[in-house]
């Protein structure tokens, strides 16, 4: 299939999602995961309209930012991110969905104080219980909320997370209806520094059960680059 056979059928499952949930269309908007692939698929999604791509490594982001610079692309980070690896992700991120410690928040207060701008983040919640993901710990990451909603230098969208890779539907449903109710509750801790905006759960694999659950952002990609 050519890239623009897969990102209208993956439209059209967003648009049908949408729909068997009694969800507004347009309510969800599609990231496309472009970490497998080179600059020439990403300017080519672009001109079928595609405007969020997201990353999974520092210096890869850095690089394709600079060579699609021209482009007005929306740049996510989604991967793992060391402290000493934010210097290539904070110039250029419009969202880094992956803020797992606080170590990572503290490191962003530094940033904006030292940049006198604001990234826009959202927190990760280890929703999927495996070893291998990272993220806050669902019984912390409202504390975490409480404790930094009001802080002048971060800019807090919302929430991300990941279920299982090798589970059933219900089990997968099961985590993202747990990171729904995290979100729920986290709009009666919204301050300055935190907004219940964004939503992010879902890949290739499960976003149609992210979206019945509430996603806002859904992350694509092997659905979307396959040829």
């Amino acid at each position: 299939m050519s890239l623009s056979e897969n990102l209208n059928n993956i439209k059209n499952q967003i648009s049908n999602s949408l729909k068997e949930s009694g969800r507004t269309q347009n309510s969800v908007k599609l990231l496309a995961v472009s970490k497998t692939v080179g600059c020439d698929k990403i300017k080519e999604m672009f001109e079928l309209g595609q405007r969020d791509f997201g990353e999974n490594r520092p210096q890869v982001l850095r690089d394709k930012a600079k060579e699609l610079e021209s482009l007005p692309i929306n740049w996510h980070f989604i991967g793992h991110l060391q402290t000493n690896k934010i210097k290539y992700v904070y110039p250029v991120a419009t969202l880094v969905h992956s803020i797992d410690r606080k170590e990572l928040l503290e490191e962003f207060v530094l940033w904006a104080k030292k940049t006198g701008k604001k990234c826009p983040i959202l927190l990760e919640v280890h929703i999927s219980k495996e070893e291998a993901k990272q993220g806050f710990d669902v019984d912390e990451v409202l504390d975490i909320i409480k404790e930094y909603q009001n802080n002048e230098y971060l800019d807090i969208r919302g929430l991300m997370g990941m279920a299982p890779l090798e589970a059933t539907d219900n089990k997968v449903r099961a985590c993202f209806h747990e990171l729904k109710n995290l979100f729920q509750k986290s709009k009666s801790f919204e301050g300055a520094s935190y907004k219940a905006e964004i939503l992010s759960m879902g890949m290739s694999g499960d976003f149609p059960i992210a979206i019945s659950e509430g996603a806002t952002i859904v992350r694509i990609g092997s659905a979307l680059f396959k040829e």
